[in-house]
């Protein structure tokens, strides 16, 4: 008997237990690929073309990818990462459009000036933002609203995971960092062709992952960020602490979350939305119309029993319109970012096997080695070389309490610059 075919375009990180988990469902799993940029492991490591029974490789020509996957008959087309936002959309309103977004809006779902826009227009509040090629246009920007002397925030408007994220705090030092992104590759070898630069958002950062149907959303997850600075870069991350659904204590956070959603037309499959709740409420960072990355489905479900990628295949067997809106938080978890403050070669990494020993230890994910490369964590991408540990307990506090033990236990690690690296 014929298994039904569910498509992912370039499934990499997080997306990549979509298949697995689709093939014990009794689906046939297919890869659409083309993406060949940077040696970037933690990306390209993910995946694993044994996980599929067809590769179909994009080469440019629309037509002719359609006609060669729709030789297949897709039940569904998934987008993987942000940057198959555009062609996932093109196979699945040809091949599934029953599971397709908005068209219209597919923009605004990578590229983040685009993003907060369409929210302004749903009348949701955001960040005042300015998106050109020129900084004099920045310059009478922040002269016009009031922001001489603020700290602000200057990135590419598409790109993942911080990369190139910045900070000019007290609007210091903004037209360097404009002048050193604009018309760069970085690396997710994403072209910055104009320049992002908002007000600078203060509070607490947390982030809504759902998976949704014709429409309706539903949360498979709510997670709260700790980041620490790091230079320039604006987010370090230090740990991730997933939450209860909790109608009652994060309402607007969740209705604000929704909406967003509603705002960019995401209307099928996984989403990761990032907000920043300040003093005048929830303001979107942004809209990542994918699965949440760095392994966190595998996380969610040892807090919950379910995450992004159970529902996504459940949304395949038709299960969709009996999705749950929340989930129940089985057991208090938090991931725990390893944090490397300079690039080079790692010398005792088997201080991290102390954390073994903590009431709260779980399990390591991806965890460095002694005599690895690791790059200074600047960006959620540079904190993979180090990897995460985490924590599971019963008791809240106790999380707490060895996350601040890993703390200290880091602060003995030794990373050595990098002979090849300095031979440069």
């Amino acid at each position: 008997m014929n298994r039904p075919v569910v498509a992912i375009v370039r499934p990499f990180t997080s997306a990549a237990m979509v298949a697995p988990a689709l093939r014990e469902a009794g689906f046939s799993p297919v890869a659409v690929m083309d993406y060949t940029g940077p040696s970037l492991a933690p990306l390209h490591s993910s995946h694993d073309p044994g996980n599929y029974d067809a590769v179909i490789n994009h080469h440019g020509d629309m037509a002719e990818t359609v006609a060669r996957l729709g030789g297949l008959k897709p039940i569904a087309v998934i987008p993987g990462v942000e940057a198959a936002l555009r062609l996932a959309q093109e196979c699945s309103d040809a091949l599934a459009p029953e599971f397709s977004n908005v068209a219209d809006l597919v923009d605004a779902r990578r590229h983040k000036y685009l993003m907060h826009q369409a929210l302004t227009d749903a009348g949701l509040p955001v960040p005042r933002q300015i998106s050109t090629t020129d900084p004099e246009e920045v310059a009478a920007w922040i002269e016009r609203e009031g922001l001489a002397g603020r700290d602000l925030v200057v990135k590419p408007p598409t790109s993942a995971g911080t990369v190139g994220v910045s900070r000019a705090p007290g609007g210091q030092g903004w037209r360097e960092l404009f002048g050193a992104m604009l018309g760069t590759r970085d690396k997710l070898d994403v072209l910055a062709e104009e320049v992002l630069v908002q007000e600078m958002m203060t509070g607490t950062e947390y982030a809504i992952d759902t998976v949704s149907h014709d429409g309706r959303h539903s949360i498979t997850d709510m997670i709260k960020y700790k980041r620490v600075p790091f230079g320039e870069g604006i987010a370090v991350y230090d740990c991730v602490e997933w939450l209860p659904y909790d109608t009652d204590a994060y309402g607007e956070l969740i209705d604000y979350g929704l909406g967003a959603l509603d705002a960019v037309g995401l209307r099928n499959w996984a989403a990761h939305t990032e907000i920043m709740m300040t003093p005048d409420g929830p303001r979107l960072l942004e809209v990542n119309a994918r699965l949440a990355g760095a392994g966190n489905p595998a996380v969610t479900e040892i807090a919950t029993g379910e995450s992004q990628v159970t529902r996504i295949v459940d949304v395949c067997r038709g299960l969709g319109p009996q999705m749950p809106p929340g989930y129940t938080l089985r057991r208090n978890v938090m991931a725990v970012f390893l944090m490397s403050h300079s690039t080079g070669i790692v010398r005792n990494a088997e201080i991290y096997d102390q954390a073994r020993d903590l009431p709260s230890y779980h399990s390591p994910v991806h965890v460095v080695g002694t005599g690895d490369h690791v790059d200074a964590s600047t960006d959620l991408f540079a904190s993979m070389t180090m990897g995460y540990i985490i924590l599971a307990h019963e008791d809240a506090e106790q999380i707490y309490a060895d996350r601040e033990t890993i703390r200290k236990i880091e602060n003995d690690l030794i990373v050595d610059p990098d002979p090849v690296e300095s031979a440069k």
